[in-house]
């Protein structure tokens, strides 16, 4: 069924090869949200207190994130927690345009004030919500602030780089870029819904990270902007959709809940939570494409999900 609000979306994705609209498309490109202060301080604190809840302690930890989009801003603020090192990784470098000097200052302010986590009135349509959104003292490294303070803003100031205490690797797209077994986080917001070869990735998280290692991932199921509906990406033909997405770098992978969770535990993830945003409005199944009519209702209404992992110890093994 071709619903009238497709032509705008498949419009679009036709108008990428026209090479001056799509030069003038990727000079134009940006993520939103990521270089707010009070954004990644309110995103990573969250992570944190999810991960915390599992026996994740942040102290001394080296630490990824996927896809980190206009800054490198939510890396930067587990460091400040307590972490010695940090590496982004992403398709496109978005984060080189951020004043990360600026950045740092201003959360390290948040911190030194242990101001609250920044809650849903703020950021309606962050996840992880939390039940309590006050400062997690217990979790953060408070007594370490003015080095992390220190060792970030020299970091920073010197550039991003691909090595260091904070790395930033963009285009980022082997495995072989992180060693095997030297992270002990691997951390994603809004990103993995964008990841077209998530068993790659997976396998590739499992590999680098730690026996004991975690993963956190908070990501979005719908539509975005493809839609007036929460699900109307489920509507597209396979064709409609390859015409939708033109030569964009990324696009909706359109996976559902249970793709993920079946290829983290394929890589062999320990699947610790699974904290499900379910949404029983949008379409209807007949409305959508016949591929995903089967969908069973754990996926169908399954519009976002925080998922916490851990790649087994040693002795689990």
């Amino acid at each position: 069924m071709m619903h009238a609000w497709k032509y705008t979306t498949m419009a679009k994705g036709v108008l990428t090869y026209v090479p001056p609209i799509d030069w003038w498309r990727r000079r134009r490109a940006a993520t939103g949200g990521s270089a707010s202060a009070r954004y990644c301080y309110s995103v990573w604190l969250r992570h944190l207190v999810v991960l915390g809840q599992h026996g994740f302690r942040i102290g001394g930890t080296s630490i990824a994130e996927l896809g980190p989009g206009d800054s490198i801003g939510i890396g930067l603020a587990a460091m400040l927690s307590g972490a010695s090192r940090y590496v982004g990784l992403d398709a496109v470098p978005y984060a080189a345009k951020a004043n990360l000097s600026a950045l740092v200052a201003e959360m390290t302010r948040l911190y030194d004030a242990q101001t609250a986590i920044p809650d849903d009135k703020e950021f309606p349509r962050v996840r992880p919500r939390l039940s309590r959104y006050g400062f997690p003292d217990h979790l953060v490294v408070v007594a370490g602030l003015n080095e992390a303070a220190r060792r970030v803003g020299a970091a920073v100031a010197d550039g991003l780089r691909e090595e260091g205490e904070v790395a930033y690797r963009a285009p980022w797209t082997r495995t072989s870029d992180v060693a095997p077994g030297s992270l002990d986080l691997v951390f994603s917001q809004a990103v993995l819904q964008y990841v077209e070869d998530l068993e790659s990735l997976y396998a590739s998280t499992f590999l680098w990270l730690k026996p004991g290692g975690f993963c956190s991932h908070a990501t979005g199921l719908g539509a975005n902007d493809m839609s007036p509906y929460w699900n109307g990406h489920w509507a597209y033909s396979d064709t409609e959709w390859r015409v939708a997405r033109g030569r964009r770098e990324y696009f909706l992978n359109r996976q559902p809940l249970s793709v993920h969770l079946r290829l983290a535990r394929e890589a062999g993830f320990e699947v610790l939570r699974t904290d499900v945003q379910r949404d029983v409005t949008g379409l209807s199944t007949e409305q959508l494409a016949p591929c995903f009519r089967q969908l069973d209702d754990e996926d169908r209404y399954a519009s976002g999900a925080m998922i916490v992992l851990r790649k087994p110890s040693m002795a689990a093994r």
